[in-house]
């Protein structure tokens, strides 16, 4: 697999910024999305797009967080009301 110059660039600052695992999972799915725009090289488009498709540690998180109290199911009331089926 071949990175461009300014894909490189752009990896090893997601490296630093993120972990190693994710920067070479990045490069996984960066060379499918090359390969799908039958190109031999992966580059800076590629991984940006990857990078939207997947989330490091720190982004994971910070999602969880926005997202706080959507994710569970919350019984507003009475919970004998919301068990209740036979309606």
């Amino acid at each position: 697999m071949t990175l461009t110059a300014e894909a490189q660039s752009v990896l090893t600052s997601m490296a630093v910024e993120t972990t190693l695992r994710y920067a070479l999972n990045l490069i996984s799915c960066a060379r499918v999305l090359a390969r799908k725009r039958k190109v031999d090289k992966v580059d800076v488009d590629d991984l940006r797009r990857a990078y939207t498709y997947f989330m490091d540690e720190k982004r994971s998180v910070q999602w969880l967080k926005d997202q706080q109290g959507s994710l569970i199911f919350e019984v507003v009331g009475d919970e004998k009301d919301a068990m209740d089926v036979s309606n």
